[in-house]
């Protein structure tokens, strides 16, 4: 730079400074990627959650008072029906029946003698006897009567007939109430009789049934639980002690809770009974939390008569037939119900969706690639697409990537999107609000 002249430094850059002056170039339309809507059947769901509970639940109690001798389950096994469980030492039960059955012979034997008894037909006799002596005692007075009225009998044997007479009828009121008394006697004693066998048959029936406590068998097919008690342990101390319990696994229930406002835009089910559920059975799908989609069938089978008034919901059940044990109770899970089917629906890909202040709406590229706002109503959602309603045509170039760089009134640069997942789906597909 030294040997450089200073005129030819100013030169130089005098002529940096004087070349074409640079014009300002717009940038190119953004780019946007571009779907079309699809069309095709779609079926309503109601979707509501829900907890597994089982059919029935069964407590295997110790009714009666002794030690646990025996167990013949696997802690948390399947047990069937009418299987052996439990056993209670039973010799002191079988002694206590040992002495009722005793008891009701003695009474027995007791009835069939007072059954027996001549009492009666001795106090009967007696009876007869005091009447053929009071009638001859009338007779032999008539004679002397007679007798004494012709002079021929004196007054003192009139008197002595007339004494025995009155002995006679004395003795024979005496017979006839000792007869009275043996009559009641003979019931009454047949009376107690029967009641005392009928006391001991109860005895030994209570012996027995107490016998019967002592082996406790499985009331239903299901899943035992742990045992709450030992062998060796004492048992039914005062209270009938809870030994386990079965849980019936299939089929197996699940009990969900429906808003009013589901209830109103479902009418099969406000219409759903208790006695229409045979008939009229509600076809219901469920799903666990790790599960995709609803994948077990089952029926809707009871709903309660009336909403809570207090939470506004109805109390709903379902019944699935969980042969392979995959549902266990308190499980939560998803539930659904159909409400519609739509013949043709609308659906754009959840991704087209913006919200703003009006509610949802979709971007479409319209005439000279021209950003369209547009106004829609959504409905259920099919895996990644969306059912609409507004001013949509299958023709519509719908914005699914790039709503950034779009805005209504600008212009783009549509590209059209490679693979449409809408176009793999299946034809017949599901949705959910």
């Amino acid at each position: 730079m030294a040997g450089v002249p200073r005129l030819s430094i100013f030169v130089i850059i005098l002529s940096l400074g004087c070349g074409a002056q640079n014009d300002y170039v717009p940038p190119p339309p953004p780019e946007v990627t571009v779907s079309y809507p699809v069309e095709r059947p779609v079926t309503e769901y109601l979707e509501f959650s829900g907890m597994t509970q089982p059919m029935e639940t069964i407590e295997i109690r110790a009714r009666v008072k002794g030690f646990l001798k025996e167990r013949h389950f696997v802690e948390g096994g399947e047990v069937k029906k009418d299987q052996l469980l439990f056993v209670i030492d039973e010799e002191t039960f079988e002694i206590q029946l040992a002495a009722a059955e005793t008891r009701l012979k003695e009474a027995e034997a007791a009835l069939k003698q007072a059954k027996v008894s001549k009492t009666r037909e001795v106090a009967r006799a007696q009876v007869k006897l005091s009447e053929s002596q009071v009638h001859l005692a009338r007779q032999e007075r008539q004679r002397v009567s007679s007798l004494h009225e012709r002079k021929i009998a004196t007054e003192a044997e009139l008197e002595q007939v007339s004494a025995t007479l009155e002995s006679r009828a004395a003795e024979l009121e005496s017979a006839q109430a000792h007869w009275d008394q043996v009559v009641a006697t003979y019931d009454t004693n047949i009376l107690t009789c029967e009641a005392h066998v009928e006391s001991a048959g109860i005895a030994v029936r209570n012996a027995t049934l107490d016998l019967s406590y002592c082996r406790m068998k499985a009331p239903i097919a299901g899943r035992i639980s742990r045992v709450n008690f030992d062998i060796g342990n004492l048992v039914g101390d005062g209270e009938a002690s809870v030994l386990a319990t079965i849980v019936k696994m299939a089929p197996i229930y699940a009990y969900a809770t429906v808003s009013e406002a589901d209830v109103l835009r479902t009418p099969a089910l406000r219409q759903f009974s208790n006695s229409s559920a045979e008939e009229n059975p509600i076809p219901v799908e469920l799903g666990l939390a790790s599960q995709v989609g609803f994948p077990i069938s089952g029926t809707l089978n009871y709903s309660d008569p009336s909403l809570d008034s207090e939470t506004g919901t109805l109390r709903t059940r379902g019944e699935f037939p969980n042969s392979d044990r995959s549902l266990l109770p308190g499980m939560f899970v998803r539930m659904r119900i159909s409400v519609a089917q739509r013949d043709k629906a609308l659906l754009v890909p959840e991704r087209a969706l913006g919200t703003d202040q009006s509610g949802q709406y979709v971007l479409v590229v319209g005439p000279e690639n021209k950003v369209l706002y547009r106004s829609v109503k959504l409905g259920v959602s099919v895996d990644d697409l969306r059912v609409v309603e507004g001013d949509l045509a299958l023709t519509d170039q719908i914005i699914v990537e790039g709503l950034l760089r779009a805005r209504p009134g600008a212009t783009v640069t549509p590209i059209k999107e490679v693979k449409q997942p809408a176009e793999t789906a299946t034809t017949t597909s599901t949705g959910r609000r």
